[in-house]
Order: C-alpha cells, then sequence, then structure tokens
C-alpha cells in the first residue's frame, strides 16, 4: 500500500507540473533548445556533483516565466524544481531534501545546472532536465553513477611453519578488478572476499585479497583497478623467511648458551662446596 501510494504521489507531481507547463506555455516555439553539457557522469561517494543543463535562446528580461524542473527518468521523482522566481520543492522527493540546488545568478545565462549535495548510492540513474520559458519548452536527458575511491590497501602478513600468507584489505565502490602478479608479470592465484557496507557504510564494498605462498623468498605485486573511479593501486611486496629463519636461530643458541653458563657456574660452586 506504501508504495502504491507513493506511485500515485510521484505520478501527480508530475502531472501537476506538466500542466502547469502547458497552462503557462501553451504553444513552444521550435527554436528553443535543452543541451547537457555531458550525457554520462560519475559522482564519488558524498561529495557534491553538478548535473549540467543549458538553455537557449537566455531569458530576455527576467525570470518570472521561467520553470526549469529536476526529474528522475526511471519514476519521474521531483529531484528539484524552481518556478514562480522561487524554490518549489513541497513537490520534492524525500530522497533529495536539502541536497539539492540551483546556480541562480546563472540562470540568466541560461545555466539550469543542479547540485547534488552528499552523494549517495541511490542517486545513481538517469535525471531529466526540463526547461519552460515563453520561447518555449524543451527537455534533455543524462546517466549519473555512483563510485567511491578504494582506500590505500592495508597490508597484514602471517607466517606458519610451511607457508606465508600476505594479504590486503581495502574499501570503496563499485567491485574492482583484482590481481596478484609475479616478477615476470603472470596472474598468481589468489583468494578474494567482498562484502557490502551496511548502515552509514551502504555504498562500499570490503575487499579482502590474499596470496599464499610456500616458497620462502618472493617478490610479489597487488593490483587493484576501480575503472570507474579511473584508479589504479600497485603495492609491491617481498617476501624472505632465511632471514627470519637465521635471527630465530641465533636467538635459540643464545638460550642454550646461557642455560649452559649457568648451569657450569652452579656446577663448579657445588664441587667447591663438596671439597669444603
Amino acid at each position: 500500500m506504501r508504495s502504491d501510494r507513493y506511485r500515485a504521489r510521484t505520478c501527480w507531481n508530475s502531472v501537476f507540473l506538466s500542466g502547469l507547463v502547458l497552462s503557462l506555455f501553451p504553444g513552444g516555439g521550435g527554436s528553443f533548445r535543452v543541451t547537457v553539457p555531458s550525457a554520462h557522469l560519475v559522482a564519488a561517494r558524498q561529495h557534491s556533483v553538478i548535473l549540467g543543463c543549458e538553455f537557449t535562446p537566455k531569458p530576455s528580461h527576467n525570470l518570472s516565466n521561467l520553470i526549469v524542473t529536476w526529474q528522475r527518468q526511471e519514476d519521474s521523482r521531483v529531484v528539484h524544481s524552481f518556478y514562480y522566481l522561487k524554490d518549489q520543492l513541497e513537490l520534492q522527493s524525500s530522497d533529495y531534501q536539502n541536497r539539492t540546488a540551483l546556480f541562480y545568478t546563472e540562470l540568466m545565462k541560461g545555466n539550469a545546472s543542479l547540485r547534488i549535495s552528499d552523494v549517495r548510492p541511490s542517486d545513481e540513474g538517469r535525471y531529466q532536465c526540463m526547461v519552460s520559458a515563453p520561447e518555449g519548452t524543451d527537455r534533455a536527458q543524462l546517466l549519473l553513477n555512483y563510485g567511491a575511491f578504494y582506500t590505500e590497501p592495508r597490508l597484514s602478513i602471517s607466517f606458519s611453519t610451511s607457508e606465508v600468507k600476505v594479504q590486503y584489505e581495502a574499501e570503496g565502490y563499485p567491485q574492482p578488478d583484482v590481481r596478484w602478479l609475479d616478477t615476470q608479470g603472470k596472474n598468481l592465484s589468489h583468494n578474494m572476499t567482498i562484502k557490502k557496507g551496511e548502515g552509514q557504510e551502504a555504498g562500499l564494498y570490503y575487499l579482502k585479497s590474499s596470496y599464499v605462498t610456500q616458497t620462502s623468498a618472493k617478490n610479489i605485486t597487488f593490483i587493484l583497478k576501480n575503472q570507474l573511479m579511473n584508479q589504479d593501486i600497485q603495492r609491491h611486496v617481498s617476501i624472505d623467511c632465511a632471514g627470519g629463519s637465521a635471527h630465530r636461530t641465533v636467538g635459540i643458541l643464545a638460550v642454550i648458551c646461557s642455560l649452559l653458563c649457568v648451569f657450569g657456574i652452579l656446577l663448579i660452586a657445588w664441587l667447591y662446596w663438596k671439597k669444603k
């Protein structure tokens, strides 16, 4: 029932705005054009993004007859609307409350771009910019993708009697391309787990990728690519367990020598006491 009421309200909002446009501008000239500078945009998590929209001809003298409406193309949700010389946010979707703004001083220049703040995963989708003026009515669409740069990968190395495990952890969005390479550039088999964040961490993938080797000395490279955000991370790791083994051996010998010295001192003291 709630979803039905929501769809009905969204439909009514769209019908109301369309009716407003028709009542104010029943004719509409063919020379009026609305365009978007970029039909595909990428927005970064928790940052702001500007949805570009331009119209020609520019308003001749004032904005009293200008209507600007931004909507989601998939379901006609109202993202932002402007008419009668001010923002009209009564019909705005609750998903965008307190997060949108037009550039009012730019409207006279034919700029109807919209800024969306604190970008979140639900903002991803198709948007429509519709502008109406005495010269006509037109609209244009664009696609907005959501992404998040992956954090600096965190390295951990664990040893066992037979193998060495090298692991990197990072968070970002969307799912990345992960590879491990040897010194010849050949792909190495590895394990990877990805978990989606929840609550305040929604819109992030939690990545763990590990490589296990039985070789005591090895040079490997971890590569993470986030194609959407044009992010390429490479980290080189050198594994050398021989040095560690030598240090452990020296440590053990030092302990044994210390114990023998103590035993020798006790033995000499016992023999001296026995002679007396």
